[in-house]
């Protein structure tokens, strides 16, 4: 396996060097988009349904072949670049020496996180997530008013397309979650990802990009996300369950109607203490399954140890090492997951 990753580092370190990919890229199968559904290779529609390896570095190697044995077919994996988390899961490399951006150890673990989804045919929507280049929390310095930044991004994107464009099962490349930019429309957080999209068809034109709306990714300003600039985009808007757990399907199957056009949802989830919390979370995967609509549970793995919030499974306190399974949200999620 290391002699394999080792091989597969090299020819595509070598690739990038001569500002091209390996020979087998445009051999690659890949999603496609056909009007209000996304579609396999063979053209067949498919509903994708899966997890978010969402907390950095806490894929384990049964992770894959669980899912897919449980009737998952895709995966949500992130790299967290320019914010603020903890446990050094900022992958931005302040080197202007490396062209990438990304610190090397992030790559590396970056490599194997999507080698292991691809090994099992799980198909891979990879994220890039920074909470600065967003405007999470009001941060006034964002992708919207730092062009230094934005082009860094930019530059970072172009590297990751480069580098995984050959990569079997590679689903879709969502560009920037939840963007809340202060001051900034849903015109204009439109028009950055028409830009991006642009970015990234410069180096790939088959895989399709997922893009969201503004105000963190709010399903009732999908209609403002609306795009033209590509025809192979995946809309998405997040879906944390509250009190009104179904508030939120007519907006979405309106909008995939109004313009036939597919709606995956990227972020799906519930507070495990919440009241009522596996009703709720019933609710919404049922009336997913009823409306066809995709979806990736968050989160599988939860780099915390309070059993009471998100997460299939949580670290355990007594072991750092460990884990605890909420076996009956596992039941609960597994049922859904099979088309």
């Amino acid at each position: 396996m290391e002699l394999r990753r080792v091989l597969f580092g090299l020819t595509t370190a070598t690739a990038l060097l001569l500002g091209a990919v390996p020979a087998s890229a445009a051999a690659q199968p890949r999603l496609s988009v056909s009007g209000a559904n996304v579609v396999d290779p063979a053209g067949n529609p498919i509903v994708l349904r899966g997890y978010n390896w969402g907390h950095w570095g806490t894929v384990q190697t049964q992770d894959p072949g669980d899912h897919v044995a449980a009737g998952a077919n895709s995966v949500r994996i992130p790299l967290r670049w320019w914010g603020e988390w903890k446990d050094d899961v900022d992958s931005r490399d302040p080197d202007p020496a490396n062209p990438s951006h990304i610190k090397a150890g992030h790559l590396a673990l970056l490599d194997q996180t999507i080698e292991q989804a691809s090994a099992k045919h799980l198909w891979i929507t990879l994220f890039v997530d920074s909470n600065y280049g967003q405007g999470a929390g009001g941060t006034p310095d964002n992708f919207w008013t730092d062009p230094v930044m934005k082009q860094q991004f930019k530059e970072v994107w172009q590297f990751l397309v480069r580098r995984y464009k050959a990569t079997p099962y590679m689903g879709a490349f969502e560009i920037l979650p939840e963007p809340k930019p202060i001051g900034q429309s849903d015109d204009q957080v439109r028009a950055f990802y028409d830009e991006m999209i642009g970015v990234i068809r410069g180096i790939d034109r088959r895989t399709p990009v997922v893009v969201g709306p503004n105000d963190n990714y709010s399903c009732s300003h999908l209609e403002g996300a609306f795009t033209t600039a590509d025809p192979k985009v995946i809309y998405t808007c997040n879906y944390f369950i509250f009190d009104k757990p179904l508030n939120r399907i007519k907006p979405i199957t309106d909008f995939r109607t109004a313009h036939n056009v597919p709606v995956w949802i990227n972020q799906v989830g519930v507070e495990s203490g919440a009241d009522d919390a596996k009703l709720k979370a019933r609710t919404v995967l049922q009336a997913f399954e009823d409306n066809g609509i995709g979806w990736a549970w968050w989160t599988y793995r939860l780099n915390g140890t309070n059993p009471d919030t998100h997460g299939i499974y949580y670290r355990d306190p007594a072991d750092p090492d460990g884990w605890i399974v909420k076996q009956a949200w596992l039941e609960l999620v597994n049922g859904y997951l099979a088309a």
